[in-house]
C-alpha cells in the first residue's frame, strides 16, 4: 500500500477507488469513514460467540455474540488517516492486506475482470500482461516447507504456492498440508482466502476454464479449530461450503 502511494502520489484507499472500484462500479472500499451513510449502513458487523475471562476473549458456544469489528450501529466510522497524513508514509493504515468492505457480488466483478485478463464488460481495467504476471506462479514451497511461511501463523500448511498477491491452490490433499478446495479434488485455482475477526471467506477461480466460487461467512458460534477438515487444512464447514458450490454449480 505504501509503495502504491509513493508511485501514484495518492492515498491508497482513494487510489483503489479511482483505478479499480469506480471502473468496476463497485460500492464499498477500504475506508468506511469516506463512504456514504447508505453504504456504511450496509457494512456487515462481524461477530463471534465468545466470553471474556480475565480480560481475554475465549470461544464459548453458550456465550453471547460479541461484535469484533465494524459495529457502526451507534458509533460512526473513524477516519483511517487524519488531515496531517503524509501520502506514502504508511499505506497500511487502510488495511491493504484485507480491510476492504465488498459484497460477494462486487467481489465477483473483480474475479470476472481477472478471468478476462483485465477486461470487464468491454472496458479495459488492467492490461492483459499485468494480469498474466499477477496470476503467474512466483513461489512454491519446497519439500521441507522451509522456504517460506506456509501456514500464515496457524498450525497447518495451507499455503503451497503463490502468485503476486494471490494463492495458487494445487489440489493437494491432507489435513496437515492440504489446499484441496473440493471433496474428491479436481479444482485447481488461484485466488485468496479471508480469515479475520470471525470472518472466513474464499474467492477462488480457474482462469483457464473461467469459473470460480465465492463465499463469505461472518462469524462462528463455535471454535472452528474443533471441526478440522477431512481432506484439507480448511475447517470442515469451509470444505462443505466449497464442495456444495462446486458440486451444484460448477462440476461438469
Amino acid at each position: 500500500g505504501t509503495v502504491m502511494e509513493r508511485a501514484s502520489g495518492e492515498r491508497f484507499d482513494r487510489l483503489m477507488k479511482r483505478v479499480v472500484f469506480d471502473p468496476l462500479a463497485i460500492r464499498g472500499g477500504f475506508n468506511p469513514a469516506d463512504m456514504s451513510a447508505a453504504d456504511v449502513a450496509k457494512i456487515a458487523t462481524l461477530y463471534r460467540k465468545r466470553t471474556e475471562v480475565n480480560g481475554k476473549e475465549i470461544w464459548n458456544p453458550n456465550g453471547p455474540w460479541i461484535a469484533q469489528v465494524d459495529d457502526y450501529s451507534e458509533v460512526a466510522p473513524v477516519p483511517r488517516a487524519g488531515p496531517s497524513y503524509v501520502v506514502g508514509s504508511n499505506g497500511t493504515l487502510f488495511g491493504p492486506q484485507g480491510a476492504c468492505r465488498l459484497s460477494a457480488v462486487d467481489l465477483g466483478k473483480v474475479m470476472l475482470m481477472l478471468m478476462n485478463e483485465g477486461l470487464h464488460e468491454g472496458r479495459r481495467v488492467l492490461s492483459a500482461a499485468s494480469v498474466r504476471e499477477m496470476l503467474h506462479e512466483q513461489w512454491r514451497v519446497d519439500a521441507a516447507g522451509k522456504n517460506g511461511d506456509v501456514n500464515s501463523g496457524g498450525g497447518t500448511q495451507l499455503m503451497n504456492a503463490w502468485g503476486l498477491g494471490n494463492q495458487h491452490f494445487l489440489d493437494i490433499s491432507g489435513v496437515a498440508r492440504g489446499d484441496r478446495l473440493v471433496e474428491g479434488g479436481g479444482f485447481q485455482a488461484v485466488g485468496h482466502l479471508g480469515d479475520a475477526w470471525g470472518l472466513t471467506s474464499a474467492m477462488v477461480f480457474d482462469p483457464k476454464r473461467k469459473n470460480g466460487m465465492i463465499f463469505l461467512s461472518g462469524g462462528s458460534g463455535f471454535d472452528p479449530e474443533t471441526a478440522p477438515g477431512r481432506y484439507s487444512a480448511f475447517h470442515r464447514y469451509e470444505e462443505q461450503i466449497l464442495s456444495a458450490l462446486y458440486t451444484r454449480a460448477l462440476r461438469p
